[in-house]
């Protein structure tokens, strides 16, 4: 696999960035031998304009650190003779969303479970559940719903991490 270097620029507060690699560019002189030339990615990278600057790798383990309510977000500034990465905390909006509307479908896909108990109490017959356990995981479904609700409003503000 070949060794890739990022270059880029900022442009509008958005990084513009292409990979570099070593090339390879075989041409075939008037009596038909090859000859293959190797382009270096210093060679690549003299050719651009002056506004491209080498980019840093993103560091992976800052990225995955967020937590379980916030992602981290990499954000590319001009730091002179080259590109480099502030990482910014953000509350994960999406994620928080998800988990709300997932406990709102679990409690859904219980309710016939409810239903059935209320039944078989109305006409005297043995509970099909255990009404009691299934009445206490239903309400930690929904105090979590309310917690979670709760946090939307919240809205923690982003943190700059470095």
């Amino acid at each position: 696999m070949k060794e890739e270097f990022e270059y880029g620029y900022i442009e509008g507060g958005t990084l513009v960035s292409r990979f570099l690699s070593e090339q390879r560019e075989v041409t075939t002189d008037e009596e038909g031998n090859n000859h293959v030339r190797i382009i270096t990615v210093e060679e690549q990278a003299a050719a651009l304009s002056d506004e491209w600057k080498p980019v840093d790798p993103i560091d992976t383990d800052i990225v995955e650190s967020g937590g379980d309510d916030f992602i981290v977000v990499p954000v590319a500034y001009d730091a002179g003779d080259h590109i480099a990465y502030h990482y910014v905390k953000k509350f994960d909006i999406q994620r928080v969303r998800r988990e709300i509307q997932t406990l709102k479908d679990a409690l859904t896909a219980s309710d016939y479970q409810v239903t059935k108990c209320y039944e078989a109490s109305l006409t005297g017959l043995p509970l099909p559940y255990d009404i009691a356990a299934l009445h206490t995981e239903r309400q930690a479904q929904r105090d979590k719903i309310n917690e979670l609700e709760a946090r939307l409003e919240e809205k923690p503000e982003n943190v700059i991490l470095l």
